[in-house]
């Protein structure tokens, strides 16, 4: 008779509990915040707020507009640029889990390994197709 799956415990459950308080706690603040108060402030017409920081990211003060100008967006130029080291990061942990092991060793998803081989095709028929 087999025996069905073993919930584990332990060290391995603290990880995911982790990440549940966590949603747990960025739903709270959403949810907890009021957005009434930002709808209305906006930025004056006529200027693009990708326009400033662009501007501001590679310090074009000339090409800034001045009149009704976005003033200081170097708050938003900060942000931009966390975000950016954020999401590299996240993209080089995804490309390091991703990595395929065998025995410890890394494995070359198109390498052909054997003596029967010749650049990745077999020499042997492999079955008839009909």
């Amino acid at each position: 008779m087999t025996t069905g799956p073993q919930f584990r415990v332990g060290k391995t459950l603290l990880p995911g509990l982790l990440a549940v308080a966590l949603f747990g706690l960025m739903a709270l603040i959403v949810l907890n915040t009021s957005f009434a108060s930002m709808a209305n402030a906006g930025y004056p017409d006529g200027i693009a707020i990708t326009s400033e920081i662009g501007y501001a990211m590679f310090d074009l003060d000339v090409l800034q507009s001045t009149e009704g100008s976005i003033g200081a967006t170097e708050p938003f130029l900060a942000s931009f640029l966390l975000v950016a080291i954020a999401l590299d990061a996240a993209l080089d942990a995804s490309l390091v889990l991703a990595k395929r092991e065998e025995g410890g060793e890394p494995v070359s998803p198109l390498s052909s390994t054997g003596s029967d081989t010749t650049r990745g095709v077999s020499d042997s028929s492999g079955g008839d197709d009909r």
